[in-house]
């Protein structure tokens, strides 16, 4: 008889290859234990790392709603009663009636848009484009707007989503009123399903993105966009004015 067909050798071996599989079968066992050990570890690092990041959002976004009321109320002294002021100084002065019209016109086109800022109308059921259109109407005064949309489908958003959205053109605006020295704002809206894209482009003396140091309406759009998932990018156009390029992606279901 061959010595591989002995029954005590046969069976000796059968309990060898029981052995390597008990062991493999552990070792395999404390693989997956190890592994398991260290996603459930980086899955609680990236969730305190995400808390924190959601807490430093909601600090900032605080301390920029406060430094936006004291602006606004900067811009309601500066604005309006500077306004009001000046119309009680010509009225003294026996002025013509059409300018002194044109003065409270003017007037009354500054506190709207102030008002417009504080508390955007409709903002639970219209439609996004429709409400970015008439806040940069507020400003037709001011600029010749130029105002485009390319709607394929709806883009729906909650109300939170629009006021952001809002808040940003907001910033845009003041920031062009306030710096850019421009005459002429084309806006471009692009709408899909998937995709909530605009560029905002003015003919002002522009500025270099890269080498400005931000201040409060630069990071009240980067909150904002953070806030929203989105990106946003200022193309430097020095000798014609500044392109503005946000993008906002849906959410996959």
């Amino acid at each position: 008889m061959h010595p591989w067909q002995d029954e005590d050798t046969v069976v000796i071996w059968f309990i060898i290859g029981l052995i390597l599989v008990l062991l493999l079968s552990i070792a395999f066992v404390f693989l997956l234990k190890a592994n398991y050990k260290k996603h459930l570890k980086n899955k609680i690092i990236i969730k305190d790392l995400r808390l924190k990041h959601i807490k430093k959002l909601e600090l900032t976004s605080v301390e920029t709603q406060e430094k936006e009321r004291k602006r606004i109320g900067s811009d309601l002294h500066d604005s309006v009663i500077n306004s009001l002021n000046i119309l009680y100084l010509k009225s003294q002065s026996g002025l013509s009636e059409e300018v002194m019209v044109d003065n409270i016109q003017e007037t009354i086109l500054l506190t709207r848009r102030i008002s417009h800022d504080l508390n955007p109308p409709l903002l639970e059921y219209e439609n996004i484009e429709h409400l970015l259109k008439d806040l940069l109407n507020q400003w037709n005064a001011f600029y010749n707007i130029h105002f485009y949309i390319s709607k394929q489908e709806d883009f729906s958003l909650n109300t939170d989503q629009k006021m952001h959205l809002m808040r940003i053109v907001q910033e845009l605006m003041s920031n062009i009123y306030k710096h850019a020295q421009a005459s002429m704002i084309h806006f471009n809206l692009r709408l899909s399903n998937k995709f909530f894209i605009f560029s905002m482009i003015d003919n002002g003396k522009g500025f270099d993105y890269d080498k400005r140091s931000p201040g409060l309406g630069l990071k009240n759009i980067q909150v904002r966009s953070d806030i929203l998932n989105a990106n946003f990018k200022y193309k430097q156009e020095k000798s014609s004015g500044t392109v503005f390029l946000f993008l906002l992606k849906r959410d996959p279901v």
